[in-house]
């Protein structure tokens, strides 16, 4: 069935300048109950002429924007077309329209009714400037709104010339709320990917500020795009880099605790993967591992998604998982979350398994979502709070 406002459209009881405006005012996508546990989501576009529009949503077997074949069709007599999706109510997700003009060309933009949350802009490229549907019972994130609404300040640029990997990297340092002396003993959190303006400063102030969080510092460590995929993937050179060069490089210049229960490292995606290689190798250095969606299906012998094959049981375990089994059980907390929907999920199950039967200390959580940053960025706040809950000594800043 149609919405009610696009019916209106239609008949001409709105025009398309209140129409617009409303979308303006309210935001896209238009959500109408269904059933208790299902909505219609109808999300629109004003493309202009000679102009189709397709859908790509972050939720899928791709890891990245999953198109949907269905193009947008037009409302007669108006410059508007809609496409109308049934989707589980407590769904959160990540989205992109597809335009393609006349002669081919395509793009893809943001949904011009719901620009782009802050802190929208990712490492990986591909998953940058989407909109976020947050359909009516999908679980809330209140740290990532708080944090949304009141940014951290800049952080502290620098650059590390290592030797280990060679050549210069971009790391981004943020300090907590207050004021620490030298002598000070901060825990802190390396993540992975980082940039500028990424959202781990802001979720940690905003539960520091709370009282629920211990003071800690955020380190963003940059990753060329060109070396990702080369050195987030369980590579031992990468992880000495980390922890002969950048530890000392961090503990030369910030007041950061020598204690490994105090340090955490953090990543997403191959980031998770390349955490929870790391930690498992440098449980002396990194007491918690943050593990979000991690690739942890990874092996350099498999392709990903090696489908019918996997049947004849002739492939490799996973490393990350295989060297979890193998490896004594190591003095190490590990935080670890995956989307419902995404293609990696049996993989995280079955590490979790591991984990648990090795009698790891780990919190694991699946979310109603995809391969998602609009997940990773709230549930952070959750991953904080499992590694520096506050001690009684610790008052909230508010």
């Amino acid at each position: 069935m149609a919405d009610p406002l696009v019916e209106k459209l239609a008949t001409g009881e709105w025009s398309p300048d209140r129409f617009r405006r409303h979308l303006e005012e309210t935001g896209a996508p238009l959500v109408e109950r269904v059933s208790a546990d299902e909505v219609e989501v109808t999300f629109v576009d004003e493309p202009g002429d000679d102009t189709t529009v397709t859908l790509a949503v972050v939720i899928g077997p791709r890891a990245g924007f999953n198109p949907i074949d269905t193009e947008f069709t037009p409302v007669a007599g108006t410059p508007f077309r809609v496409l109308t999706l049934r989707m589980g109510a407590d769904l959160r997700f990540s989205y992109v329209f597809a335009r393609r003009g006349p002669t081919g060309e395509g793009e893809r933009v943001a949904d011009p009714f719901n620009p782009p949350p802050r802190f929208s802009e990712c490492s990986v490229e591909r998953f940058s400037g989407a909109s976020v549907a947050v359909l009516p019972d999908a679980e809330p994130l209140p740290w990532l709104d708080r944090a949304e609404a009141r940014p951290a300040p800049a952080v502290e640029a620098a650059v590390l010339a290592g030797e280990l990997l060679g050549g210069e990297r971009r790391i981004w340092v943020s300090m907590p709320p207050g004021e620490f002396p030298e002598e000070s003993a901060l825990p802190f959190v390396i993540h992975l990917d980082g940039t500028p303006d990424h959202s781990a400063p802001s979720v940690r102030d905003a539960l520091v500020r709370a009282g629920l969080l211990r003071p800690c510092v955020v380190v963003l460590v940059g990753q060329p795009a060109p070396r990702r995929d080369k050195e987030l993937l369980c590579n031992p050179a990468f992880s000495r880099m980390l922890v002969q060069e950048l530890l000392p490089w961090l503990h030369h210049r910030y007041p950061l605790s020598r204690d490994p229960r105090d340090v955490a490292l953090a990543g997403e995606s191959f980031g998770g993967l390349c955490a929870g290689w790391t930690a498992l190798h440098h449980p002396t250095t990194f007491g918690n591992a943050i593990l979000q969606s991690p690739s942890c299906g990874y092996h350099p012998d498999l392709r990903w998604g090696t489908g019918s094959g996997e049947l004849l049981r002739r492939t490799p375990v996973p490393t990350l998982i295989a060297e979890y089994l193998a490896a004594e059980t190591a003095p190490l907390r590990v935080f670890h979350d995956v989307g419902e929907l995404e293609s990696s999920n049996t993989h995280s199950r079955w590490l979790d398994h591991v984990l648990t039967a090795k009698g790891y200390d780990t919190l694991y959580r699946e979310f109603a979502g995809g391969h998602d940053y609009a997940w990773w960025r709230g549930i952070f706040a959750d991953a904080l709070l499992w590694c520096f809950p506050p001690t009684s000594g610790d008052r909230s800043q508010a």
